[in-house]
């Protein structure tokens, strides 16, 4: 899902709650369970702004006004979707993604590095997988801020709209595909097909470009 097709459905959700009356008790559960989608989506099942909603309709539960309740949901999903909105249309999600996620990867790869000067196949092994998540991460993270995809799960999709949208090109792509097999084969326990030199290897290309990119 692209951000094309979150503002469409914010726009949807926020369409729902201008109508009153019988249907607002419908129409308040689903703005409410789709504002924590996307919310979800955005930011992260356990961010901040999932949990403030959700604190909020605690809070509206707790009412003894019952009678009023949908409508507070529904007043609370409108001003929470149409901050969402505007987050989005004006790049302040990416720009707070982007500085969360220097910063976490900077220590992944520090410590995948201290990890790597270790003698042994453990070692190795280790490193791999903390290089094979900080790959995974970065080329995610590109894929949202710099070519608009937001829950997208094949890294292989994500390469190819990388590709098309002119972020990574030749002979970067061929590289960054090979670090692919790189990942899979860490993902999947497959030691004896990593060698120390390839972690070495993708350890530099993630740096590279998380400085391009995200600093």
């Amino acid at each position: 899902m692209d951000s094309k097709d979150i503002l469409k459905r914010i726009d949807e959700l926020l369409l729902l709650g201008t109508h009153v009356g019988a249907d607002i008790h419908v129409n308040a559960s689903e703005m409410a369970q789709g504002c924590v989608s996307l919310l979800s989506l955005v930011y992260g099942a356990r961010s901040t702004q999932v949990q403030q909603f959700n604190a909020s309709l605690a809070d509206i539960s707790k009412d003894k006004n019952i009678g009023f309740k949908n409508h507070w949901v529904a007043t609370a999903a409108q001003g929470t979707l149409k901050n969402l909105k505007r987050e989005i249309e004006t790049g302040l999600t990416g720009s707070l993604r982007n500085q969360i996620t220097a910063e976490v990867l900077t220590d992944l790869i520090q410590l995948a590095r201290v990890v790597l000067k270790e003698s042994g196949d453990g070692a190795k092994n280790v490193a791999a997988v903390l290089t094979a998540a900080a790959f995974e991460d970065v080329i995610r993270r590109m894929g949202e801020s710099l070519a608009g995809l937001i829950g997208e799960d094949d890294l292989a999709d994500i390469l190819k709209k990388l590709k098309e949208a002119g972020v990574i090109q030749a002979p970067q792509v061929g590289i960054a595909q090979s670090y692919l097999n790189f990942r899979n084969h860490a993902l999947h326990a497959n030691w004896d097909k990593i060698q120390r030199e390839s972690v070495q290897s993708a350890l530099g290309f993630v740096e590279e470009l998380l400085l391009k990119h995200f600093q």
